[in-house]
């Protein structure tokens, strides 16, 4: 009779091992899950993230008081999805991303704009965006050509456009 009961002692304490074994488990994993995500998790932001391709975002404001930026060609190395053809209205701007693929090679993308007064085209303007540098992303603008009543302003991730 004594082998009985230990055997009967030994299966009910085989399942409060297991039942014990398994309530801890579920523990770690919610408290591993609370650590995690209160870490940021997957949510980490990309300037701490090291990767081989670059993209780096450029702006063109048009500070014109009556003029609209009506684009006439897009060409170069643009992010994906290719940016479409669009119109900065006076007082508005337009976003790009210049795409990097290969860490050693410099990256260049073009926006040419028509300046119109209404129907009327009274300029132009083409500008390059480029991504350059070799471990790090170096943005640089500069203004191809710009004939018309408009002047700019440039820095190396934006162009403002204005009267002249």
């Amino acid at each position: 009779m004594n082998v009985e009961r230990t055997e009967i002692s030994t299966i009910k304490g085989y399942r409060s091992n297991f039942g014990m074994i398994l309530v801890l488990f579920i523990l770690l994993v919610i408290m591993t899950t609370l650590v995690y995500s209160s870490t940021g998790g997957d949510n980490q932001s990309d300037d701490s993230l090291t990767t081989i391709q670059a993209s780096k975002g450029f702006n063109i404001y048009n500070q014109t008081a009556y003029f609209s930026l009506v684009t006439t060609a897009l060409e170069g190395n643009f992010e994906s999805p290719f940016p479409a053809s669009h119109i900065i209205l006076p007082y508005r701007s337009y976003h790009f991303e210049v795409n990097r693929a290969l860490p050693y090679k410099d990256s260049d993308a073009y926006a040419t704009y028509a300046v119109k007064l209404e129907s009327e085209t009274v300029g132009s303007i083409k500008i390059r965006m480029r991504v350059a540098g070799a471990l790090e992303v170096f943005p640089e603008t500069r203004i191809e050509y710009i004939n018309g009543p408009i002047v700019y302003d440039k820095g190396n991730t934006y162009v403002t456009i204005r009267n002249a």
